[in-house]
């Protein structure tokens, strides 16, 4: 069963032990076609207070074992472009935690993805939106745990939020993690606008790559989440026997909206009233939820997504607190 449809085991970050690591997945260096060394890239993220990020440069791999250390992880990477014979542009697929460059021009995509799973890598389906991509595009893709939700080098052309073709692929029963990033090129004009939130153990390989596989974490553009609680709450019969029933509990930093957002038309978004911002927001679930995923939105427009929390048989399910 290819990794896009199993059942995977999502970890709760916000109940899970650990610490939060802020880190990026996708950036480029003057290797492929950044403007700054792979020396001075990894200096400005930890200068700006990251604890991690991923090198993942076009169509190659480089060393990047001497920028890590007891504060800092670097994460070694690639993006790479198949072909797409299903009529969209060619698929950008950030591979990270591979070692040796793959060929990925004129290839087929699942091919291309084969080999970075053989090395022990993980593939993320790379903007979307700005690559043109629809669901005749994605469903065919095998193998990937992420989508990128957020990638702020797109935001130059408006199209930065690909969140409709994570919930297109989420809508088909496609269990995908969202990702926010930079994609960084340049010093300062697509750095440091979107990032994740990862609760690990500890600042290592084995345990930052293990939360982003299992979901241990949420991407934002600089708004929190404190938490997201599926809790036990009372429905009631028209007969007025009460009925089992869950809800969804938010809590997050200050923020003019809070969304919890399931397949097609199910969920509700709470907007604050005038001249105030919400800090925690309930949702009652109606049982019809094949999953739930929660978007925060502060006053300055910028939002934070929490992963998929998936229910029913086919899916993984985080059990109630």
């Amino acid at each position: 069963m290819s990794a896009l449809t199993r059942d995977p085991e999502y970890t709760d970050p916000f109940s899970t032990p650990g610490r939060w690591f802020r880190g990026n997945t996708h950036t480029h260096s003057a290797v492929s076609d950044g403007r700054l060394s792979i020396a001075e890239r990894f200096a400005a993220y930890r200068e700006a207070g990251y604890d991690f990020l991923a090198l993942t440069d076009h169509r190659c791999v480089s060393d990047v074992s001497p920028f890590s250390d007891r504060d800092f992880l670097a994460i070694s990477g690639s993006e790479l472009h198949p072909r797409n014979p299903f009529g969209g542009e060619l698929y950008h697929l950030v591979a990270l935690d591979v070692r040796e460059t793959i060929e990925s021009r004129g290839r087929d995509a699942n091919d291309v993805i084969a080999d970075v799973r053989a090395q022990g890598g993980h593939v993320i389906i790379a903007h979307p939106y700005w690559c043109g991509h629809s669901v005749v595009d994605l469903m065919p893709l095998e193998g990937c745990f992420a989508v990128e939700v957020y990638n702020d080098t797109c935001a130059r052309i408006g199209k930065a939020n690909s969140e409709p073709h994570w919930d297109d692929l989420l809508d088909r029963g496609r269990p995908l993690l969202g990702i926010a990033c930079d994609d960084a090129h340049y010093p300062d004009i697509d750095c440091f606008h979107g990032w994740v939130m990862v609760k690990a153990p500890d600042l290592t390989r084995e345990s930052v790559l293990g939360a982003l596989l299992t979901g241990s974490y949420y991407s934002t553009m600089g708004p929190a989440i404190h938490d997201v609680q599926i809790v036990d709450a009372e429905g009631s019969a028209s007969g007025g026997e009460a009925l089992p029933a869950r809800k969804v509990v938010v809590c997050s930093s200050p923020a003019r909206a809070i969304a919890c957002k399931a397949q097609r038309s199910l969920g509700r978004r709470h907007l604050a009233p005038e001249g105030q911002l919400l800090e925690e927001a309930e949702f009652p679930l109606s049982g019809a939820e094949k999953y739930v995923r929660v978007e925060i939105e502060d006053e300055r427009g910028r939002k934070a997504w929490s992963n998929p929390i998936f229910f029913g048989d086919r899916w993984s399910a985080i059990s109630p607190r």
